[in-house]
């Protein structure tokens, strides 16, 4: 009975291919991990949001978003880059890179260290203890994650996606735990802050070195991964400021409450836009093995019915998510509407997928400007937009610049130039 409902199972994947003209069966064997851990992840940060909801004030819930969006983009200046480039040199059998990847990182985390000092310095100065204790805790945790993390990118590159879904999911959840724990104990932002960092440099130091002892890796290294990395790297502090720009202007200009508000509207859609790592990640391996002109044919009609299933996604959001925010965030009603707008975003994010094509390729120039296009327009908009309307502001320049996001991308694909990297 199985055997048979398995044969029809894999028919269907093989008819369907006429029309995705796109590998099936490896989308669904791989993808089913991938899948798992998405699902698994959204639930487990779904528990995460009702604690963070119900146990601690919202200046306190503010001040622990501003932190970490803070070490997203300072975290960017340790050569963070580099694990897209390990990636696609993994997936050629350059294993070494991920070895050189770690000590390059490391070499190169005083960036991280100065600027985390810089800003406990200024708090310091100002008397706003919370802050600056946690800046110098970015400081000395930030690199050690950051470059203990590179396993997920050498698995990835492998193309064994269980282990990758596996790992990955222990790199956030093991620290999610311990964050849940802190809050039922304690409201104190610089704990919660500290808990969460040590955790995480814990385990990604665990897991990197786990994943050494069973992959074994070879000393083969492509000379080109370090130089590209470095360019991915400075593209990344672009694309980490533009990514977290709205949280830390909202706290700059709103105050902590407000950026409370506004982060448990976006937190849902952050999450649903996880959905669109699954084929990200699995076709980033295959698009370095493939042809460039061959992608820049098939390629676009794959993005279009992506967009179509988070459409769906998005409806079924927007219809259900007065009843979620009732249910377990009762405290934070007034995000609803922000975050159903937010939610037409969802459309566009498969857009992205033309960045990691450029990526695989190595197509520097391209990739350069899709990184300073949005960061630019984001700010410009948020600036402009933030101090007369508040959140309303934010959510409006973030989907303006979605949508300029969508275009850069695709256009920058479709225009470079027609050669086999």
């Amino acid at each position: 009975m199985f055997a048979r409902l398995k044969a029809q199972f894999l028919t269907l994947l093989s008819w369907s291919e006429k029309y995705t003209k796109t590998d099936m069966l490896y989308m669904s064997q791989e993808g089913f991990w991938l899948s798992l851990a998405k699902i698994t992840g959204m639930l487990f940060s779904l528990l995460f949001a009702i604690a963070m909801a119900n146990l601690i004030p919202q200046e306190v819930f503010g001040t622990y978003k501003f932190v970490l969006s803070a070490a997203s983009v300072i975290g960017a200046f340790s050569l963070a880059g580099i694990g897209a480039a390990i990636t696609q040199a993994v997936a050629r059998g350059y294993e070494g890179s991920l070895r050189s990847g770690v000590q390059e990182c490391l070499k190169w985390s005083f960036g991280t260290i100065a600027i985390s000092l810089g800003a406990a310095i200024y708090y310091f100065y100002y008397h706003n203890y919370t802050l600056a204790v946690s800046f110098v805790i970015i400081g000395f945790c930030s690199p050690l994650i950051t470059s203990y993390s590179l396993f997920v990118q050498f698995i990835a590159g492998k193309k064994d996606f269980k282990t990758n879904a596996i790992y990955d999911s222990a790199k956030n959840i093991i620290p999610g735990i311990v964050l849940i724990l802190t809050v039922f104990f304690t409201g104190n932002a610089v704990v919660i802050v500290l808990m969460y960092f040590v955790s995480s440099v814990i385990v990604a130091f665990l897991l990197h070195q786990r994943t050494v002892r069973e992959y074994r890796p070879n000393n083969e290294i492509d000379p080109q991964t370090i130089s590209y990395g470095w360019h991915l790297s400075v593209m990344g502090v672009m694309g980490k400021a533009a990514e977290h720009i709205d949280k830390i202007l909202v706290f700059h200009y709103l105050g902590a409450a407000q950026l409370a508000i506004y982060a448990f509207a976006q937190t849902p859609i952050a999450q649903l836009k996880l959905l669109n790592d699954i084929p990200a990640k699995l076709a980033l391996p295959k698009f370095s093995e493939r042809n460039f002109l061959e992608l820049q044919k098939s390629l676009p009609r794959k993005i279009l019915i992506l967009m179509g299933i988070m459409a769906i996604v998005a409806g079924t959001y927007i219809v259900g998510a007065p009843l979620v925010f009732h249910l377990l965030f009762p405290r934070y009603l007034n995000s609803v509407i922000f975050s159903q707008i937010l939610a037409l975003s969802l459309i566009l994010i498969p857009g992205t997928i033309f960045g990691s094509a450029l990526s695989a390729h190595m197509k520097t120039k391209e990739l350069y400007i899709s990184q300073a296009v949005p960061l630019i327009t984001k700010i410009g908009l948020f600036l402009l937009l933030i101090p007369p309307f508040g959140i309303w502001g934010v959510v409006w320049a973030t989907l303006a610049s979605q949508l300029i996001v969508f275009v850069v991308y695709a256009y920058l694909f479709l225009s470079a130039k027609l050669v086999q990297s």
